[in-house]
């Protein structure tokens, strides 16, 4: 047989990579790299809550989910085409309960009070009903490309590639050194028509904040949680010296952006998934495994005890688990009314102090107050604003102030805050950061299951987002639209809680089972804890029933420990554009590792 045979032979039965993983590789790699300049009305304008000008530029959101659906429509076509050729798809019941999952996001879509923002994406967010079905497509269609070994090894390597890029310039921003700081970064993310001014455009981080292209420093949670387990999984999995440098350099990269982000839900969710993965190895030998949770519920019992009984571990986790003080958390105000006849402070310890101030002719300011019993507060006029005393304590101060068109108002000093009110025909109301006239609302439902400040502010936005868990039960509210959904008009608890900022939107409820949950519907986020712990369940049986050593099951090793992570992290944030198509294609990734798994089992 001559030397060219055999050549044409092995080429023959060499196995070759998908050209289709192209694709997976464009979503998960390339996607989370694209910035881009898109200005939109947000058409929120007309809410009370919301600037009088609602037209809004995005950077990191907008052109993502662009691509996210033309990458989603252009996997569709691909699998039509190989069905068409009779290919064969990969069947599963988890993938049933994922179209379920998408059935559910459609059809809350479809009946939502704002389809425009549930279809069309919205303010800070562009995580529309399509992109999320992109979601489900891009884990079907990466299950479906990866046939073989050469395959997932070219995702891995190219995926890597980009990966690197993303976390380098985090690295860098840690360091202070922000690319999109200075001009050739702003050329590089914005159009042509913000060249002659690109002074305009500035990302406002504070420097050495670490948030590459995923516009949120929250987001490197997610992302790390989904790479870091991943490239120590691929450095002892594959031999070749250039992959393991790579593997090298993504999880140092990783570890540095862990403390440059000081991400204390990072790490926590690493932690929670290396003792996961931990758990499912030493499965492996039953005595082994009884010794580990022997082991782990001693650390955890000392641990509590410690947190309870020892004022610096009890401290350390104080400061770990809840916000740097505020006015909402160390002040002395609780809320404020805005009644007929008067501006009511709602103090703390319960007393309230009832301000009624009016303007004569000649524009001088008077101000009375008393207290819930009749008691009057002595007020006094000290060149520039009214002082309210309660004997030897300042309760607040009342200031008189006049707008453009010279109508006066006043502005309301106490808890180290300025509130600005107005006396009008129906009564006395609040004046917005934007500038709108408001009644205050003093009847927002809240759970109170949380702290204020629990867990850096988290607790006041959970506490408020549970009660509306209730109407859906069945659909959500539409993706997109927990910002409609939300109580925003809670202005005095915004201005407590964010210096000088009353307009703040909270688009997400930073807990992704929330805002399933709102924006789905219960139905739906049971589908999607099915769909993911179910892929857990699958490779955790896998990893226990074959050789550790295998480089397959080292890889399937790291997705699974990755998509624990990125499960872990999700109790502190959302689904986001930026971060989502990663973990989709890895969870595709996953199904597919597991069915090369089970045919190796087989051969």
């Amino acid at each position: 047989m001559s030397s060219k045979t055999i050549k044409d032979n092995k080429r023959k039965y060499r196995e070759e990579a998908s050209a289709g993983i192209i694709l997976s590789v464009i979503a998960a790699g390339i996607i989370p790299l694209i910035m881009r300049t898109y200005t939109y009305d947000s058409h929120l304008s007309d809410y009370q809550w919301f600037s009088t000008d609602g037209t809004v530029v995005d950077i990191f959101l907008a052109a993502k989910s662009f691509v996210i659906i033309a990458v989603g429509i252009l996997m569709a076509i691909v699998l039509i085409y190989k069905a068409a050729n009779y290919d064969k798809l990969p069947k599963s019941r988890l993938f049933i309960v994922m179209a379920a999952y998408g059935a559910m996001v459609l059809i809350s879509g479809l009946a939502s009070k704002w389809k425009g923002f549930a279809f069309g994406g919205s303010y800070e967010m562009f995580e529309s009903v399509l992109v999320v079905l992109c979601y489900l497509m891009f884990a079907y269609y990466t299950c479906a490309v990866t046939e073989n070994r050469t395959t997932l090894l070219a995702f891995l390597k190219w995926t890597g590639i980009f990966v690197l890029v993303l976390m380098l310039i985090g690295v860098f921003q840690g360091f202070g050194a922000d690319l999109f700081a200075t001009r050739f970064g702003k050329v590089l993310f914005s159009g042509p028509s913000y060249w002659s001014n690109l002074d305009s455009l500035v990302i406002r981080m504070p420097k050495g904040t670490s948030y590459s292209t995923l516009y949120n420093p929250n987001f490197f949670s997610l992302y790390l949680g989904l790479i870091l387990p991943l490239s120590v999984a691929s450095f002892f999995a594959i031999k070749k010296r250039t992959a393991r440098i790579l593997s090298a350099a993504l999880a140092a990269c990783s570890v540095i952006l862990l403390f440059t982000d000081i991400s204390i839900t990072g790490v926590m969710c690493l932690v929670i998934s290396g003792i996961i993965t931990l758990l499912v190895v030493l499965s492996r030998k039953r005595k082994l495994f009884i010794a580990a949770c022997s082991a782990l519920a001693a650390v955890i019992l000392v641990g509590i005890i410690l947190s309870l009984t020892v004022s610096p571990v009890k401290s350390l986790v104080q400061r770990m688990l809840t916000a740097d003080p505020t006015p909402l958390t160390a002040g002395t105000l609780k809320d404020i009314e805005t009644n007929k006849n008067d501006v009511t402070l709602d103090m703390k310890d319960g007393s309230k102090c009832r301000i009624v101030f009016s303007f004569d002719n000649s524009g001088q300011l008077n101000v009375t107050a008393e207290g819930d019993d009749g008691s009057k507060y002595d007020c006094q006029w000290d060149g520039s604003a009214v002082q309210i005393n309660d004997g030897d304590e300042n309760l607040a101060s009342v200031v008189p102030k006049n707008t453009e068109d010279g109508t006066p108002y006043v502005a309301i000093n106490t808890s180290g805050r300025e509130f600005w009110f107005i006396q009008t025909e129906e009564g006395y109301r609040y004046i917005t950061g934007a500038g709108k006239v408001v009644k205050l609302n003093n009847h927002i439902r809240t759970a109170g299951l949380f702290p204020e400040d629990f867990f850096s502010n988290r607790g006041i936005i959970w506490n408020r987002t549970i009660p509306l868990l209730g109407r859906h039960i069945l659909i959500g509210s539409g993706s997109n639209t927990f910002l409609m959904d939300y109580p925003q008009d809670n202005y005095i608890m915004k201005d407590l809680l964010i210096e000088s900022e009353t307009t703040s939107v909270d688009v997400k409820p930073h807990n992704l089972f929330l805002q399933q949950w709102v924006e789905n519907g219960l139905l739906a986020l049971i589908f999607y804890l099915v769909v993911v712990i179910g892929y857990m369940v699958q490779a955790a049986g896998l990893i226990r029933k074959n050789d550790i050593k295998e480089p397959l099951v080292i890889i399937s090793i790291g997705i699974f420990s990755g998509i624990c992570a990125h499960t872990a992290a999700g109790i502190a944030n959302d689904s986001n554009v930026c971060t989502s198509p990663v973990m989709w294609i890895l969870l595709g990734l996953g199904f597919a590792v597991n069915n090369l798994i089970r045919k190796a089992q087989k051969s």
